[in-house]
């Protein structure tokens, strides 16, 4: 499921692509109204992914380390820091 993350960039890349500048405009805006929403949204799936990795046995530090930060932060994400 690698790959997702670049996804999301190369959309963004196609909002710059977007000729037209209203339409970019328009386009952009329509994004950055959900923002707020998909924002919690990415930060809710990132928590549950940790704690489903500590669920199964891996420490804070293991999961920091995998996904580069420190063991500390991952604890602070899985109670929603």
């Amino acid at each position: 499921m690698a790959g997702e993350a670049e996804a999301v960039r190369e959309a963004i890349g196609a909002l710059e692509a977007i000729s037209d500048p209203i339409e970019r405009a328009r386009e952009t805006s329509e994004l950055l109204r959900g923002w707020p929403e998909l924002h919690r949204l990415v930060r809710e799936i990132r928590q549950q992914a940790v704690n489903a990795a500590h669920d199964q046995d891996r420490t804070f530090d293991e999961i920091g380390a995998e996904i580069g930060t420190s063991g500390y932060r991952a604890s602070q994400i899985s109670r929603g820091k």
